[in-house]
């Protein structure tokens, strides 16, 4: 909370415009707390956006107001949430949507263009052409950017073109690992080999904790493309997120062509039940039958997925398959590396550490680092700068990828960018 809630190193009202490239919380989570603190700028998001962004903001809305609540009976002072619903719709009314790949005048002096990132559904990358004294530089901020998977409902990621500045995400700078077509199909037979495991011999539940913006639709589809034409395959599958599910709806609205067709079939599959209230998932957690949960949030910090953790987490014979990143202190992260304690502590109570789990690495949104290596030192530019990662994994990986740079005879130079960097063009 406290950091969340620290004034930005600007002032709101001094914004003219602001740019959404994508709508993962972590990079519009904060967005409507500008417009409560002055800002009028005008918000430049890629066709089909304001749907996803009113979803995700009114959640993260009901769980700031909801943990403000919590803090303030821990410890007994007051604490205000950074927005409510209201400065949420205040927000949707700056927003104004552009096509994707076509390049727009903003001003007299600024032009701008989306590309496809291949993260999720809508994500881009910005190109923009800022004019000053008669010269024009290019910048290119690639956002976050995808892999060299296709991923379901996922555009694939456009070609980075010649630039003078390229802002580049670097999440795994830190990860020596390359993942590749076969190391996914090894994952599906795993998840495959789980659920039959578990759920058709033992009789048991895996959980499934799941990002409810891409991820839940990804899941779902590979579980359909996996048991749907096993006529002897009649565990249930249930999708509890109240998240998840409004976010389908719309996947539905924007999706095309054969995409919407696909995610069509998948929930009209006859084994995927979804949630319409707590009572009902409170229902399926006291059942004995076999089945498996596909669950918010992710990384198990809160909702449904961590409620039923306290149900799967002592029973031995139940399984969770982690198919994403987990922070270390999360309970994901927790489940995932304390395999050795015995017990595990949820909300303040001890629950014995029992269950199977298994950790898929194929299925990440963003660009590996090998691929990364590749793709960066291929791109014509002067200058690249990286952010989005640890520091010091940055720092190292700036070296290896200069030094990739000089061995393909380009001169880039290679720039990591903290919270006081600041870079000519």
């Amino acid at each position: 909370y406290q950091v969340n809630s620290a004034k930005p190193p600007f002032k709101p009202k001094d914004l003219d415009y602001i740019f959404m490239l994508h709508q993962h919380i972590d990079h519009t989570g904060k967005v409507p707390y500008l417009y409560t603190n002055g800002c009028e700028a005008k918000i430049i998001a890629p066709k089909g956006s304001l749907k996803l962004f009113s979803i995700m903001a009114l959640d993260s809305s009901y769980i700031m107001n909801r943990d403000t609540e919590i803090l303030k009976k821990a410890h007994k002072r007051n604490v205000s949430p950074l927005y409510n619903d209201d400065d949420v719709y205040n927000t949707i009314n700056y927003i104004d949507e552009y096509e994707i790949g076509k390049i727009y005048e903003l001003t007299k002096n600024i032009k701008f263009q989306f590309l496809y990132s291949g993260h999720i559904l809508l994500s881009t990358m910005l190109v923009l052409w800022l004019t000053e004294n008669g010269q024009t530089k290019k910048i290119i901020y690639t956002s976050d950017l995808g892999g060299n998977l296709q991923k379901p409902y996922t555009h694939k990621r456009d070609k980075i073109p010649p630039c003078n500045l390229l802002i580049a995400e670097s999440t795994y700078s830190d990860n020596i690992r390359t993942v590749n077509k076969k190391d996914f199909n090894k994952d599906i037979q795993k998840i495959e080999s789980v659920i039959r495991n578990t759920c058709c011999e033992k009789k048991s539940k895996v959980l499934i904790p799941t990002f409810s913006l891409q991820r839940t639709p990804e899941i779902l589809t590979h579980l359909y493309d996996i048991f749907h034409e096993d006529k002897e395959f009649k565990t249930k599958i249930i999708l509890d997120s109240p998240l998840a599910t409004k976010l389908l709806q719309t996947y539905l609205k924007l999706l095309e062509g054969e995409e919407k067709e696909k995610l069509t079939k998948v929930l009209a599959w006859d084994n995927i039940k979804i949630t319409d209230t707590y009572a009902e998932s409170q229902m399926y957690q006291k059942s004995k039958e076999p089945m498996v949960l596909v669950c918010a949030s992710g990384m198990m910090t809160s909702g449904r997925s961590r409620n039923w953790s306290k149900v799967i987490v002592p029973n031995a014979s139940a399984h969770i398959l982690f198919i994403g990143f987990a922070s270390e202190g999360s309970l994901a992260g927790r489940l995932r590396d304390d395999r050795k304690n015995k017990t595990i502590s949820i909300d303040g109570r001890s629950y014995p550490n029992r269950c199977g789990i298994t950790s898929l690495h194929s299925f990440s949104s963003h660009i590996q680092y090998e691929e990364m290596l590749k793709v960066y030192s291929e791109v014509n530019t002067e200058k690249i700068a990286l952010v989005h990662g640890e520091y010091k994994s940055k720092c190292k990986f700036s070296t290896v990828l200069q030094e990739e740079i000089s061995k393909k005879n380009n001169t880039s130079k290679v720039s990591v960018v903290n919270k006081g960097t600041v870079l000519q063009i």
